[in-house]
């Protein structure tokens, strides 16, 4: 019941000095709708970054095929590694450690449509690229299937760069382009890059690797692209690959530089805690707002204890407990702090909302009040209530009656 009406007493005095009241509640909101806005924008930032940075390091393994850099055995170093895209497609059963894979045959040529023509890089893949590295496909488009693969087919898929100069704005599906005068049906047109689809293949046109070694009568890949098994530790899977080919071509297994792999997990660690950096900064930045705030509140608790000095005094004469003093005073602080707070935490609800509902740019993601930042804005609130009223409270505890009063 003391507390109930010390708490109707607080309101009606921070109702009767408004001008204070409202500049202590300012403080508080402002800095509640940093940290939130802040951590709300850098949740959606996070998310977004993180899906687009999964999107390429989710696990896929990049093998550039390339020279030794040691002898061995008998051979001198700088002897040219040859792969043939037929025993890049055997890898899943010559090394369980891996479950998919793509060779890639490229080399750079013109492509001709009409009187249009452009230069491209052709890729030759097989059906698993498309699953490898998350190309995405316009609508009505297709990839290469099984049948392209076996039966050699002359079918091109296209990166969007491509299609706009061979074609602009007019259809391009099912149309026939022709690569160093050869005709190839377009099956297939790369979407272009946004928010959910990488900028991946976008100048480039891909062909079946059985059609690309017809084509250039070179069965050798320059590199490939490996999924491993997601129960197989990253490492072991390199360890396996480098073993497995050092055995097959002659070099040394340690031999970092005739096969560079390169592990997007490590990519995706590094972004992860990158990114995590960076919201980390934005909720400090508003902590350190909502600290400013908090001084404010602290500066105005002092005020207020000057001003009732002679109240504490009196109070203290005819009995009152230290305790109970500094219970006013921190009281006080606390509903100042926690409606400052509560009001900050309904303005920056209402402003996410709109902000969600607006187009904002793909790189900085939706914005959303996650639980994390709800339970750190309230952590950060409590300690401020709690350090904004004990001093003022102390000083207020501590006072000696007579000198309040001013009979001293």
């Amino acid at each position: 019941m003391y507390t109930i009406n010390l708490c109707k007493q607080i309101l009606h005095d921070m109702w009767a000095r408004k001008v204070r009241s409202v500049l202590a509640l300012f403080g508080i909101i402002w800095g509640t709708i940093s940290v939130i806005l802040l951590l709300a924008l850098g949740t959606g930032f996070h998310d977004a970054s993180l899906q687009n940075v999964m999107r390429v390091a989710d696990g896929t393994f990049f093998v550039i095929i390339n020279k030794t850099s040691k002898s061995y055995d008998g051979y001198p170093k700088g002897q040219p590694i040859n792969i043939k895209s037929s025993v890049i497609m055997n890898l899943p059963k010559a090394v369980p450690d891996i479950s998919m894979v793509s060779p890639m045959l490229n080399a750079s040529t013109n492509v001709n449509f009409a009187k249009n023509m452009t230069k491209a890089t052709i890729y030759g893949a097989s059906v698993n690229l498309s699953k490898l590295v998350k190309l995405d496909l316009t609508e009505n488009s297709r990839f290469l299937n099984k049948l392209d693969i076996e039966n050699a087919n002359r079918v091109a898929v296209l990166g969007y760069k491509i299609k706009d100069r061979l074609f602009g704005n007019k259809p391009a599906l099912g149309k026939k382009i022709t690569i160093k005068n050869v005709q190839f049906t377009i099956i297939g047109l790369l979407e272009k890059p946004n928010m959910h689809h990488r900028d991946s293949h976008n100048n480039d046109v891909i062909i079946p690797y059985t059609t690309y070694i017809n084509l250039f009568s070179d069965v050798n890949s320059d590199f490939f692209v490996a999924l491993p098994n997601p129960s197989v530790n990253p490492d072991q899977v390199q360890q396996s690959l480098r073993e497995y080919f050092a055995h097959q071509y002659h070099f040394d297994k340690s031999d970092k530089t005739a096969l560079r792999i390169f592990d997007t997990t490590k990519i995706f660690q590094f972004f992860k805690w990158f990114f995590f950096g960076i919201q980390l900064f934005l909720g400090l930045c508003g902590a350190l707002t909502l600290a400013v705030g908090s001084l404010g509140v602290a500066n105005i608790m002092f005020l207020i204890v000057s001003e009732r000095t002679r109240e504490i005094g009196l109070r203290m004469s005819i009995g009152a407990k230290d305790w109970q003093i500094l219970l006013q005073i921190m009281l006080e602080a606390t509903i100042i702090v926690g409606l400052g707070g509560a009001i900050g935490f309904l303005i920056s609800v209402f402003t996410v909302k709109i902000l969600s509902m607006i187009t904002l740019p793909s790189w900085l993601g939706t914005p959303e009040i996650s639980v994390i930042s709800v339970i750190v804005t309230i952590g950060i609130l409590s300690l401020l209530g709690i350090f904004s009223g004990l001093f003022p409270a102390r000083k207020a505890a501590h006072m000696d009656p007579v000198e309040a009063i001013g009979l001293k």
